[in-house]
């Protein structure tokens, strides 16, 4: 009996897209759904339609922001989003998206650091996104909120790596049920969302994540961004 192939990179982006998008529509398009057939019925008490319309416009809301996400996704993966391409620092940007998972995030504690080498050209903007995305990811998993940065320069290319000890694997499950703050802004994002545009901004670098796990030294997730 053969086995299927494999998925290609692209594939398997693709198929994490949908998983994430059909999960992150459900629940607003459900409560949308539930709250209009009560404001059309006849039962619901003329007091208590205001605040259904008030779940209804939020929801509503709500999955006007996660479009405007998912279109971001969308241009970053086809390459259609221009990118301001700049000699970028890795230490300091790293070292900043730490900073700001330990201000949104009250139990994250980042240490580590990322060693000085030549710069990455890249958008700076969508490279701290990336970082901040997967410092929070491993914190958040992290019984303790732990969470250590290791980065060095090998020929041509970084590898910059966050692990912790105390964390468990790092599943779509997981990724699906837990949020991080949105930097300078009311909403979270889930991780589920926030880990398929670390993988789209490396993608549109050149580079890519990875996530990895083992029993002695916890999970870890790795990103590869060529100099």
């Amino acid at each position: 009996m053969k086995t299927a192939p494999e998925p290609e990179p692209r594939d398997a982006f693709k198929a994490q897209f949908l998983a994430v998008v059909s999960h992150e529509l459900r629940t607003p398009l459900t409560s949308i759904a539930a709250f209009t057939e009560m404001l059309a019925g006849v039962d619901l008490p003329e007091g208590e339609r205001p605040t259904a319309l008030s779940v209804v416009q939020r929801n509503t809301e709500r999955m006007l922001v996660l479009i405007e996400d998912l279109m971001l996704l969308s241009r970053l993966e086809s390459g259609d989003l221009p990118v301001a391409v700049a000699p970028v620092d890795l230490a300091p940007l790293v070292a900043g998206a730490g900073r700001e998972v330990e201000s949104v995030v009250p139990t994250a504690a980042v240490r580590g650091a990322v060693e000085p080498g030549p710069p990455v050209p890249g958008d700076a903007g969508l490279l701290h996104q990336l970082f901040y995305a997967v410092v929070g990811a491993v914190t958040e998993r992290a019984l303790d909120g732990s969470g250590e940065i290791r980065g060095e320069c090998f020929g041509d290319h970084w590898t910059v790596t966050v692990r912790s000890a105390r964390a468990e694997t790092l599943t779509d499950e997981y990724f699906l049920a837990t949020s991080l703050p949105v930097p300078d802004g009311d909403r979270t994002r889930s991780l589920a969302l926030w880990m398929l545009l670390a993988r789209a901004i490396a993608h549109r670098h050149g580079g890519a994540v990875s996530i990895g796990y083992d029993p002695r030294t916890g999970a870890v997730i790795t990103v590869r961004l060529p100099v």
